[in-house]
């Protein structure tokens, strides 16, 4: 039934719940739907953009005092002082400084050089067990190879490829070692696994506790100063091999092209899943196939059947043949050098890690997060401005302040020398960054549509709303109206 209110009291009425709407319930909704925004370290982060990161590697010198003064010695640090700078740009986002300084323990830093006149061949310089070796005479005649050489040594190009390669993907595909490399993580977990084809052919004994714990426990525990590692061994039967051998003549061989269909059947049982998984692989060959070879792409035959797949791993195809268990000591040398190159590292024989190789891979893992979390944190950025509406809790913006800071206290310990301190600090800041970047907060908003947010108010506002703008409607004809008739 239909109230026959006065004139004046609908108006009255209707100004009473206009006032409602506007002064009471648009603030509420305004402040019920507001996005909280913690203030971000934008400048910060634009800054870390535009800065370039200073590795400074130290060289330690030496010198045979019955040889050469050390005037004469400081006279050549300073007169090879310019040709170091020069290969130290390196283009990218980072700046080497090959900092040269007297010293008296050569052999026991990561890099020496001696300069000495004990050289067989004066022209050449020769790796020893104190380091780097130059002769007087070379100096004297050819500082630019002397720089040259010192460059080379301390494997400066092959850092530099690594380090340039996270801003050119196109590397990958171009250089042997970068792509043999696994990406640089802040931890990895290393699987070793025997696979038996055929275990009622194959009877040996695996032992893999025992090898494990003489030639990877070692190696772990240095690698593990530069990042977290576990490892995990396993036995893995009754997988073949996609491609038989083929012989020829007394030998037998796999194809080098046929190498990555070898892991795809090894690969379904492993058990990985994660990036950070470095897969050791010992697949014992049947007697049968002895001596078995690869033949590379261009014909020559690889006497030692082993081989790297990026991003996974290493694979060893062990001969079998008159043997009752897995020879540890030549099975690891050779998994233990594809490691290092899985690692990022030169191949070397030795078992252990060597001052130069954990000093490469610091420096590598160092330059690898300040860059990654630099990276990570623009990209977020870049999100938070192109969703206005995204969430930034105070937890996200805590993170972000973390990774900022831990990435200005890396670059200044790369810079005064302090690697570890670097290493340390750059792996807290690119975890921090990743964490920010993928909080669940954040991607919960990434698929939010506009036009749900429509279907969630129009059922609020429009039962309140569209009596009002009905009523002021009315208002508005009965004022014309009287208008007219004043009129």
């Amino acid at each position: 039934m239909a109230l026959n209110l006065p004139q004046s009291v609908q108006k009255i009425n209707l100004l009473y719940y206009s006032l409602i709407v506007v002064v009471l319930g648009t603030p509420l909704w305004w402040y019920t739907t507001d996005t909280y925004r913690a203030a971000l370290p934008h400048s910060q982060i634009t800054a870390l953009t535009e800065y370039k990161s200073v590795l400074n590697i130290p060289v330690a010198v030496c010198f045979n005092p019955s040889d050469v003064q050390r005037s004469r010695v400081e006279q050549i640090i300073v007169s090879l002082k310019p040709f170091l700078l020069s290969r130290g740009g390196g283009g990218g986002r980072v700046i080497y400084d090959i900092v040269l300084n007297l010293a008296s323990d050569c052999g026991k830093q990561p890099f020496s050089v001696v300069f000495t006149n004990d050289v067989a061949r004066p022209s050449k310089a020769e790796s020893s067990s104190q380091g780097l070796k130059i002769s007087l005479e070379k100096v004297e005649r050819m500082i630019a190879d002397v720089a040259e050489d010192i460059v080379q040594y301390i494997e400066l190009p092959h850092l530099q490829n690594h380090i340039l390669a996270i801003d050119d993907p196109s590397l990958h595909s171009t250089l042997q070692d970068v792509r043999n490399a696994m990406a640089v993580a802040t931890s990895y977990n290393i699987l070793v696994s025997v696979v038996n084809p055929d275990p009622a052919a194959i009877n040996l004994d695996y032992n893999l506790v025992e090898g494990t714990k003489l030639y990877l426990e070692p190696f772990i525990a240095e690698l593990g100063k530069v990042a977290e590692v576990t490892y995990q061994t396993q036995v893995i039967r009754y997988v073949k091999l996609p491609h038989r051998p083929v012989k020829s003549g007394d030998i037998y061989y796999l194809s080098e092209s046929n190498l990555p269909h070898v892991i795809n059947p090894i690969e379904s049982k492993l058990g990985t899943s994660t990036t950070n998984d470095i897969n050791l692989i010992i697949y014992l060959m049947e007697d049968k196939y002895s001596p078995l070879h690869i033949k590379t792409v261009g014909g020559e035959m690889k006497q030692l059947p082993s081989f790297l797949s990026p991003q996974f791993g290493a694979v060893l195809l062990y001969d079998t043949s008159n043997k009752t268990s897995i020879d540890h000591s030549s099975t690891f040398s050779v998994l233990l050098s594809q490691l290092k190159q899985l690692l990022g590292l030169k191949s070397s024989s030795s078992a252990g890690i060597s001052a130069k190789e954990k000093y490469l891979m610091e420096s590598r893992a160092t330059l690898t997060h300040i860059l990654r979390s630099t990276d990570t944190l623009n990209s977020l950025i870049r999100l938070v401005y192109s969703i206005p509406n995204m969430v930034i809790g105070d937890h996200i913006a805590e993170q972000v302040s973390s990774a900022v800071e831990g990435i200005n206290r890396a670059q200044s310990a790369l810079m005064e020398g302090r690697l570890q301190e670097a290493l340390q600090q750059s792996s807290l800041a690119r975890n921090a960054a990743e964490k920010s970047f993928s909080d669940p907060s954040i991607l919960a908003l990434l698929y939010f549509p506009d036009d749900q947010k429509f279907a969630i108010y129009i059922p609020l506002f429009l039962p309140v709303g569209l009596p009002l703008i009905v009523a002021y409607l009315e208002l508005l004809k009965q004022w014309k109206k009287n208008k007219d008739k004043t009129e």
